[in-house]
């Protein structure tokens, strides 16, 4: 059982987490499972319900898997085949999603307050617990730590508690940012969306979250588990609160008109500007942040939530190997090196998406799916974007020219890597495993030992799925030896 008190803060931790959201829980749930001595605090009673993201990405899963909470979300969600593109019925591009290299090839179309749900209920099944209704007043520097002044906002009591590292994962609004005076850079897109939950009656295809480039606007539709459908729609600016009439006529004049498509019960809706910003960085000393706390941008393309999770376990296996003195300090910032021109880059195609989403002249919309009808016929375009949409392209530093898997790439799961956020050394089949695994003795880091045929050299594997380092067959034995250097605790 968990020794923390469900009801009182303790006045130290290795790590405070500032926010319960997505981010919030699955860095909670990683460190767990890490055994990282941690508090999660949020300043809400309970989850939030009617949340943006409906989404969750092949890359995501993957990551979600390692914490032990991948396959409870899929149960409980509708796995599609595509994001695909359509002007009416016309279809003018769609991403296979089936066809990618993942254990997760499909997008899962789930709430946000069901991923939440889930990774609740796997932290309480790894013992951790939420301080719910704690708000984080102020941070004040205490080397070579943080002090955080919190509010029981139940009962009124304010309490300092000493953290080694803190991590803001409380949104766009963050106090742990503002706190720390990191300016978050970028300005509001000029668009209004809608958002619409409801259920419908619409014969239409199966296994997609469609974008309609209609004339009239962008439409875009999923088909979320049992009866539930949500859309995301572009309205003016002075447009009210969709009604369930509203919602008809969005469906109709944008959407699967021809398939039927009957609203029959509005369950939410709910309108907001789209917000582009990013943090100036990612960490200052000990305190980082993570998701919307460090990046904001466009809902097109479903990346938000899932670069947040990204974030996560970017960082976890860091913060632990610091805390548990396997690694120098100076690990932590590659977390800023790596994630951040990732979430730059990010912005850059969000803003892409966003633009050719939201054209309004019917010339540029005419010749946009045109256009789009033309790239859509080109496989490997297709190919390309639904791996980039997936976040199976996200790499970090690698040589061009680099035999792949290269340093700084994922590496797709595979038999017998390492359980959870575990080290995994892969091995092409010339290799000398018995000696290579007679080496992994020595490291003070476990390692796990596999072979695969589709590898021409030795690729060690991070704890996020990316190569940490590589080496050819014969020098496999050397890996081991080289993730001390790597860790910053011993020279070559």
């Amino acid at each position: 059982m968990s020794s923390q008190d469900p009801t009182r803060l303790p006045s130290a931790t290795d790590v405070l987490v500032v926010g319960a959201g997505p981010t919030g829980l699955a860095l909670s749930c990683g460190l767990r499972s890490l055994g990282v001595d941690h508090v999660i605090i949020d300043r809400a009673a309970r989850s939030a319900v009617h949340s943006r993201a409906a989404a969750v990405h092949a890359r995501t899963l993957e990551s979600l898997a390692t914490v032990g909470a991948a396959d409870n979300l899929v149960a409980r969600g509708r796995p599609g085949r595509s994001f695909t593109v359509r002007d009416g019925e016309r279809q003018l591009l769609s991403t296979p999603f089936n066809e990618l290299d993942t254990p997760y090839p499909f997008v899962l179309a789930v709430p946000q307050e069901t991923t939440e749900q889930v990774l609740a209920d796997r932290l309480a099944e790894l013992d951790g617990i939420v301080y719910r209704q704690h708000s984080l007043l102020d941070l004040t520097n205490l080397h070579p730590g943080m002090s955080a002044l919190i509010s029981d906002d139940e009962s009124g009591e304010i309490r300092a508690i000493q953290a080694r590292y803190v991590v803001g994962c409380d949104g766009i609004h963050s106090t742990v940012r503002e706190r720390m005076g990191i300016p978050f850079v970028g300005h509001d897109r000029p668009h209004n969306f809608a958002l619409i939950e409801f259920t419908m009656d619409w014969s239409g295809p199966e296994g997609e979250i469609t974008f309609f480039f209609s004339p009239a606007g962008l439409l875009a539709v999923s088909h979320l588990p049992g009866d539930l459908y949500r859309i995301v729609a572009l309205v003016e600016d002075d447009a009210p609160t969709p009604d369930l009439a509203d919602v008809q006529h969005l469906v109709q004049s944008r959407g699967p008109a021809a398939a039927g498509a009957v609203v029959r019960r509005l369950e939410m809706a709910s309108t907001w500007r789209v917000r582009h910003r990013l943090a100036e960085t990612f960490n200052k000393g000990p305190v980082f942040l993570v998701g919307d706390a460090a990046h904001a941008h466009s809902p097109v393309g479903a990346q938000g939530m899932n670069t947040g999770i990204q974030d996560v376990f970017n960082l976890v296996w860091k913060l632990a190997a610091v805390l548990d003195g396997t690694a120098m300090p100076d690990l932590l910032n590659t977390y800023n090196a790596e994630r951040r021109p990732m979430a730059q880059g990010l912005l850059a195609f969000t803003a892409q998406l966003h633009d050719v989403s939201t054209m309004s002249d019917p010339d540029r919309i005419h010749l946009r799916n045109e256009v789009l009808s033309a790239v859509g016929e080109i496989p490997d375009v297709s190919a390309w974007l639904a791996r980039r949409l997936a976040q199976l392209e996200i790499s970090y530093g690698t040589e061009p020219s680099a035999p792949k898997p290269a340093v700084g790439q994922r590496m797709p799961p595979r038999p017998g890597m390492a359980d959870g956020l575990g080290w995994s050394l892969l091995l092409p089949t010339d290799a000398d495993v018995v000696a290579v695994k007679e080496a992994t003795t020595y490291s003070s880091t476990p390692i796990t030992v596999a072979t695969l045929d589709e590898l021409s050299h030795a690729v060690l594997v991070r704890p996020d799925g990316h190569v940490a380092l590589t080496a050819a067959s014969e020098k496999a034995t050397e890996l081991p030896g080289q993730l001390g250097v790597w860790f910053g605790q011993q020279r070559l």
